[in-house]
This record gives C-alpha cells, sequence and structure tokens, in this order.
C-alpha cells in the first residue's frame, strides 16, 4: 500500500537531504506498518538505499486500521515538513474527503491542527459538493463506535519482533499491554494447548487401531506412501539386528508424509552404525537424550558401564515445521515394564515422547511393536495407531492390551473403579 500522503520532493529539496544523511545519518526515524509498507519516511529511506546506509532508526506502528494510517502520515507531513498553506489545506481536503462524518474536533486532534481551520475547510467543500452534509456520529472520545483495539508502536524493533506483529492475534495482545516476543509466545502456548486437547469416543473404533503380523524386510506394503504423521519405535539392540536400521530408513522415507518424524529409540553399543544407516534415506535433524532414572539401569559388561539413558534419534522427511521441542525426555523412575515383553519400555515414558512429538488425531506407526507400548500410548492420548512385528505373539499381545488399557480409561473417564 501506499501511504505517500505528499507529492515528490523537488531536485534540490532531495539533494539537500541527501547530502545532510550523508553527514548526520537518518535523524527522523522511518515508519513502517507490521507488514512492511512506509507510512512516513520515503525519500529517506530511498536515499539510505542509495547511500548503502543498512541501519537507520525505525518505527512500526501495528494494529491500526488503513483510515488511521493515512491520517497518521498526514499528521506528520503538517508537523515536520515546510508545507506551504495551500499544501496544508490540501491535507485537510483529503482527510475530511475519506472521513468527513467524523467531528472538527476530532479530525483536528489526529492532524495536530486548529478545529476552525478544519471547519473552514468543511464550509467550503460542501459549498461546492465536494463533501456531503453529514450528521456528526463520532465525537473526539470516539462513542457509538465500535470497540477496536489500541494501535501499539515498537521504536527500532528486531527482526523476530517485526516477524511476530504480523499476526494480528500479537498486535491485539499487545494492545493490553506486553511485548510482541511475549505476546507471540503466549499465543504459541495457547495454541500448542488447544492442540493437544482430545476426547476418547467411547468405544475404540476399528480404524484407529491397526495390527499386522509383518517382517519389515518385506517392507511393510500394507502400509500406504505418505500415509504416517510419525513413527515412533524401539527396535531391538543386539549387534545381529543393526542391518534393520536401514530397512526403517528405507521404509520411512516411503510412508511418512512430507515433513514427518522419524523417532528411533536406540541403545548405545553401536550407535555410529545406526547413525549411518538411518541417514541413508532419511535427514538427521536431532539426538535426544531419555532419562530412564530408578532400577532401569542395565549393567552393559563389556563395556564396563552403568547407562541411565538412551539416545532418541530423530530423523525427518523433508523440513520439520512442528512445535519446539525439548530434547531431553524422561520415564517415570523405575518404570520398565518387562511384564508383555522381555525388551519392553516405560508406559509413562512413552507417552512423554507421544506428548511431545505428535497431536491428536496423527497416525503413529511402530514397526517393531513388541509388547504393545507405543501402541496403547497413542490409542490413549487419542492417536490413531498402525502395529507391526514378525512375532505373531506379540500381536496378539498388544491387540490385546490396547483393548483392555482402552477400557480401563473409559472406565475412569465415567467414574467407574476398573
Amino acid at each position: 500500500m501506499d501511504y505517500q500522503v505528499m507529492p515528490e520532493l523537488g531536485e534540490e529539496e532531495y539533494r539537500e537531504l541527501k547530502e545532510d544523511i550523508s553527514q548526520r545519518g537518518v535523524m527522523v526515524p522511518i515508519e513502517f506498518d507490521e507488514f512492511g509498507n512506509i507510512l512516513d519516511g520515503h525519500h529517506r529511506l530511498k536515499i539510505c538505499q542509495e547511500l548503502g546506509i543498512k541501519e537507520y532508526p525505525k518505527v512500526i506502528r501495528a494494529g491500526m486500521t488503513e483510515e488511521e494510517k493515512r491520517t497518521h502520515a498526514r499528521k506528520l507531513n503538517m508537523a515536520r515538513r515546510q508545507l506551504s498553506q495551500e499544501q496544508r489545506r490540501e491535507l485537510i481536503r483529503q482527510q475530511l474527503k475519506e472521513t468527513p462524518e467524523k467531528s472538527d474536533r476530532q479530525i483536528a486532534a489526529g492532524l495536530g491542527v486548529d478545529k476552525n481551520t478544519v471547519n473552514k475547510q468543511r464550509k467550503v467543500m460542501e459549498g461546492c459538493g465536494e463533501i456531503h452534509r453529514v450528521s456528526t456520529t463520532v465525537d473526539t472520545l470516539g462513542r457509538e463506535q465500535p470497540r477496536r483495539r489500541k494501535p501499539v508502536t515498537i521504536f527500532n524493533p528486531s527482526k523476530r519482533e517485526e516477524r511476530a506483529i504480523q499476526n494480528p492475534a500479537v498486535v491485539e495482545r499487545m494492545a493490553e499491554g506486553g511485548s510482541a516476543i511475549t505476546a507471540a509466545k503466549q499465543i504459541a502456548r495457547e495454541e500448542k494447548a488447544e492442540r493437544k486437547q482430545y476426547t476418547l469416543p467411547d468405544e475404540l473404533p476399528d480404524d484407529v487401531c491397526k495390527l499386522y503380523t509383518a517382517d519389515i524386510r518385506g517392507e511393510l506394503k500394507m502400509i500406504e506412501d505418505e500415509s504416517v504423521d510419525y513413527i515412533i519405535t524401539d527396535p531391538p539392540y543386539p549387534k545381529e539386528y543393526v542391518p534393520l536400521y536401514e530397512n526403517l530408513s528405507r521404509l520411512a522415507h516411503r510412508v511418512l508424509k512430507p515433513g514427518g518424524s522419524l523417532i528411533v529409540m536406540v541403545g548405545q553399543s553401536y550407535l555410529p552404525e545406526v547413525i549411518q544407516l538411518l541417514g541413508k534415506y532419511m535427514a538427521y535433524h536431532w539426538c535426544l537424550a531419555y532419562l530412564t532414572p530408578g532400577g532401569q539401569s542395565p549393567q552393559l559388561w563389556h563395556k564396563r558401564t552403568n547407562t541411565f539413558w538412551k539416545p532418541v534419534l530423530w530423523y525427518t522427511k523433508g523440513d520439520y515445521t512442528g512445535d519446539y521441542i525439548g530434547d531431553v525426555l524422561k520415564s517415570p523412575p523405575n518404570d520398565n515394564d518387562k511384564q508383555y515383553h522381555e525388551w519392553g519400555q516405560s508406559l509413562g515414558g512413552m507417552k512423554d515422547i507421544v506428548e511431545r512429538f505428535t497431536n491428536p488425531g496423527n497416525t503413529i506407526l511402530d514397526p517393531f511393536v513388541g509388547g504393545g507400548t507405543t501402541g496403547v500410548a497413542a490409542i490413549t492420548m487419542g492417536r490413531k495407531f498402525i502395529g507391526t512385528d514378525i512375532e505373531k505373539d506379540n500381536i496378539e499381545i498388544t491387540k490385546k492390551r490396547v483393548k483392555e488399557t482402552y477400557a480401563r480409561s473409559q472406565a475412569r473417564k465415567n467414574g467407574v473403579a476398573g
């Protein structure tokens, strides 16, 4: 949008302004709206570009209506430029044409002039038919107008502030008090909390949990291409299973949606090889620490090590654009659950992973389902789940466990002991 309300400077005026800026820099801030449109300082910005000046004082005025922006530009020109009487009258006429319903007093306050000066121009314009005779419905207090948020002003904003105030919700929150960054953080937290909310239906829908007896080396062709939001899995750690991580990488590249994530809990013994194989088809994003406090520490005799944490490797298919994720995960103390599988993980810890990375309604795949811990966490937190395992018994255990856990969660919701 163009908010240049006055004609271009003459050649001599422009040369003098350029000389002054080259010697003293920009003395009067250049003003923008939150979308980068110039409200005031067109000539100053042009001269800065010609002189290669990249750092100059800046003001951003956010939350203003189009009418308020033009009024503000006129007011600045009234106060700052050496205008002739005719030029001043022209600015008043522009304002009267745009807002004839406003009182002389309100227009005068907006432009920084005397109300009698505005009244004289109104009478002239009404007399020659440039504007209609209207009854004033808005006074200096803005009565009878719908309530609007208060515009906010930021002096010398950072790039982060400039990005934040492009969101109208941020500007509205700032009008209540606080900085752009604080408002943006508050809104982001509220939006994230809203995304995480879910309500489980009374009965477990058939399409919410799909389980298959299948070997990942067969590529799991029953799973459609780009149909999965997240893969969250805990493959076996012994050396003979290390080649499976390449199969996992290939599978993830096929079934994950663009921007999807592969989250893999791994052991440390063969970490370099695992990292290399997972990177065959997927892009490395980060390594998170999964803490296992209490009596969950295995003794690795061949390494003479007691380990109290596990790496969780995070790979993506394309760019990740989701929520910020803290890179320390944690299971409750003494929560390793070997009841359903000898390599079973903590349900509390798996819920932490599911909660952090995914949103209700997302589809999660675990191709090494084991005792079904990932599935239980996913289903009882409002996600969809696909699980596969080479062992049929593991699939049957998972199926039974998911149904029983879901039924217990419904009993608790309805106030029935279970």
